[in-house]
């Protein structure tokens, strides 16, 4: 039981950590730099949603239950957004997106800081289910739940680079922003121990979860990552980092399963 737990704190929070570590030494004075690195975390985040999450959730509740609790992680946070998220922009300047120079003043600290917390927030909600799949698998079977964790710390390795740098490039401060990052893989972990304690949990709720954090991850991904690399960047660069994040989100799941 404990070497389950300890495998998913190793797969969470510290996968996620070492991302973040690395995603310092990412310049967040380089526009050019941040956009290509949030076009690479959209690509990995998109083929989780499409390769990973949905289709597990089909699998584990069924079409009725995934499309719901997909709907339900976009609703979710399309009413936070509206709540909390206010944007600075006029239509008429989300409008014209090609006049580069123009739209890059409307990219401040505050946008920055919040695309990083969204994206947090979305990752910790896919964390939970994971955690439960390798404490509930290394309960039964340690290699299984060793081979589990070791892959998902190496997935987890690009979100934290794609979270870290947002937050830095919004002015918050390395310490703060490593342990945020941090938190983010704290579900895993709370994942592994509900695993472990429950051993066999409803594949109902399971399905549920993993396509509410789909939901969250499309909204992120789409309203407030993409929209923010075409301001930054309206080249073709941030579209190759964007598909190789994709392949390698693609060739991780893979391996996986």
């Amino acid at each position: 039981m404990f070497a389950a737990v300890l495998l998913t704190f190793v797969a969470g929070v510290l996968g996620t950590l070492a991302g973040g570590i690395l995603g310092l030494r990412i310049d967040p004075r380089s526009s050019k730099s941040l956009s290509c690195l949030l076009a690479f975390s959209a690509g990995m985040m998109i083929s989780m949603i499409c390769f990973d999450l949905m289709p597990e959730a089909l699998e584990e509740a069924g079409l009725t239950i995934a499309v719901i609790g997909c709907a339900l992680g976009v609703l979710l946070l399309l009413k936070f957004d509206g709540v909390f998220h206010h944007h600075d922009q006029q239509p008429d300047e989300l409008d014209d997106l090609h006049h580069h120079h123009h739209a890059m003043e409307t990219v401040n600290n505050q946008k920055l800081t919040q695309l990083g917390l969204m994206m947090i927030a979305s990752v910790a909600l896919h964390n939970f289910p994971e955690g439960m799949a390798v404490g509930s698998s290394a309960l039964y079977e340690i290699k299984t739940g060793v081979m589990m964790a070791l892959l998902l710390a190496l997935h987890n390795l690009p979100e934290g680079m794609g979270m870290i740098v947002p937050l830095r490039s919004g002015g918050v401060s390395r310490g703060k922003a490593l342990l945020l990052v941090a938190l983010s893989g704290l579900p895993t972990l709370i994942g592994g121990i509900a695993g472990v304690l429950l051993g066999s949990i409803s594949p109902v709720f399971i399905g549920f979860t993993l396509a509410f954090a789909a939901g969250c991850m499309l909204y992120v991904t789409y309203y407030e990552i993409l929209p923010q690399v075409t301001l930054m960047d309206s080249g073709r660069r941030p579209l190759v980092f964007q598909l190789t994040g994709f392949l390698l989100g693609f060739v991780l799941i893979s391996i996986m399963g």
